[in-house]
């Protein structure tokens, strides 16, 4: 049931993923969650490119200061 909630909210499908699953019920069969995943997947084409560029370790330690040191730090 989770799982269901957080795919329609996740993937704003509420309408459609409703649809699908009144067509289950009303065969008789609980809803595959398999197919459903597939169904309701994005498209990877119209996912964007995300480029994260990592600052390195040793910048984080002008956050911290000089002030800490033993075991403070």
């Amino acid at each position: 049931m989770v799982d269901l909630l957080a795919m329609a909210h996740e993937r704003n499908c509420e309408r459609e993923l409703a649809e699908q699953l009144t067509v289950c019920l009303q065969a008789g069969r609980l809803p595959d969650m398999t197919a459903l995943r597939a169904r309701f997947a994005p498209d990877p084409a119209r996912l964007p490119d995300v480029v994260v560029h990592l600052a390195p370790l040793t910048a984080y330690e002008a956050l911290i200061g000089t002030g800490l040191t033993g075991d403070a730090a």
